[in-house]
């Protein structure tokens, strides 16, 4: 399945992402995570789920875990992601089905999103284009924290003087 959110297009099944027509390197683990909040983003996934379903018969930590949310939460905003404490995640974008004709479908009613609790989708259902588009806002902290530390010295040395 095809879905769209943000500037973004992603094959749940091929496992790839795609923004604004160009392809985007994802690696294997955070592309698998990544589907299986996408696919069903009515429901909070634990993280012995996200283990099971990524990391079938491997022991691995949880930590992994945490590392490739972090990374679809660089790739995506911190908002795509939503932590429930001791419960799991849920994905928190609006998604849209994509038709063959790679564009999103347009029917509000069938609009998949996390609030609503559908229980499955027929195959081939166009889904509405509610796609937001929001950049995540980030400071220049390579140049803003000198400037901070400069500013906490002058303000100490003027305590002292």
């Amino acid at each position: 399945m095809k879905l769209a959110f943000q500037d973004f297009q992603f094959d749940s099944q091929a496992l790839t992402l795609s923004k604004d027509g160009r392809k985007i390197s994802l690696k294997e683990k955070p592309a698998q995570i990544l589907a299986l909040l996408v696919t069903q983003p009515e429901k909070i996934h634990s993280k012995g789920e996200i283990l099971e379903e990524v990391w079938p018969g491997r022991t691995v930590t949880e930590q992994v875990v945490f590392q490739n949310i972090g990374h679809l939460r660089a790739l995506f905003g911190d908002d795509a992601i939503k932590t429930f404490s001791k419960k799991g995640y849920q994905w928190q974008l609006p998604l849209a089905a994509v038709t063959e004709e790679n564009e999103p479908a347009k029917t509000p009613e069938q609009t998949l999103n996390p609030e609503s609790n559908p229980t499955e989708l027929p195959a081939n259902t166009p889904q509405a284009d509610t796609v937001v588009a929001s950049k995540p806002s980030s400071l220049p902290w390579p140049i803003v924290a000198p400037i901070l530390v400069a500013a906490a010295a002058i303000v100490g040395y003027l305590a002292l003087t």
